[in-house]
């Protein structure tokens, strides 16, 4: 294995883009940094991109190489600098040491995933209600009281919190959480099976 190699394993390309300033959106799309475009066409991918603008392509080494100026090897000592993956250069990878990066950066990885899904259960769940407090509000002060109103009010004001609170946490305080998250998981689900998401004035 080549310090080529090594630093494309460890460093993939949308990680590198966003560090480098290239605007990224939804899906891995981006602005394309070589060419003037107003709308994202340059599809971020783990080991490469392509923009179907231009038809630049290539790897996270590449993708180096264009944005600076650099050669293959001034793009790997760039990478190897920036992202600190303690490769020497010079000399054949230290693969204990390219061992030990690679399970920080996926455990980084499947750490920020976890953050992310459980921000993402929260926002989803705080999200159903408010479209619940909405939807089925009472339209007259005769009209029957539907329980999926009642329900929101009794409910939303925590998932509010619990939403508003999550990203000051630190990690520590983000894991003592989970188990109630996990809850606030079934408990969305539970409402997604016997109520349905509003959509408006109308519901599913």
């Amino acid at each position: 294995m080549t310090i080529f190699d090594e630093v494309k394993e460890l460093v993939d390309v949308p990680t590198a883009a966003r560090s480098y300033g290239v605007e990224v959106h939804r899906g891995n799309m981006a602005l394309c940094p070589f060419h003037r475009e107003r709308h994202p066409s340059c599809k971020l991918y783990e080991d490469h991109y392509y923009c179907f603008g231009c038809q630049a392509h290539g790897d996270v080494i590449k993708l180096v190489q264009e944005l600076f100026g650099l050669t293959p090897i001034g793009a790997v000592r760039q990478i190897n600098s920036d992202f600190a993956l303690g490769l020497d250069v010079d000399k054949p990878p230290d693969m204990d040491a390219v061992n030990r990066r690679r399970r920080e950066i996926a455990e980084c990885k499947a750490e920020k995933a976890r953050v992310e899904h459980m921000y993402d259960v929260l926002l989803r769940y705080f999200t159903l209600l408010d479209k619940y407090k909405i939807c089925y509000a009472p339209k007259t002060p005769d009209e029957e009281t539907d329980r999926r109103f009642v329900y929101a009010l009794q409910n939303i004001g925590y998932a509010e919190y619990m939403l508003e609170t999550f990203n000051r946490f630190d990690k520590e305080q983000q894991e003592e959480i989970k188990t109630e998250v996990d809850r606030i998981e079934r408990e969305y689900k539970r409402c997604i099976e016997e109520w349905g998401e509003c959509l408006g004035n109308r519901f599913t």
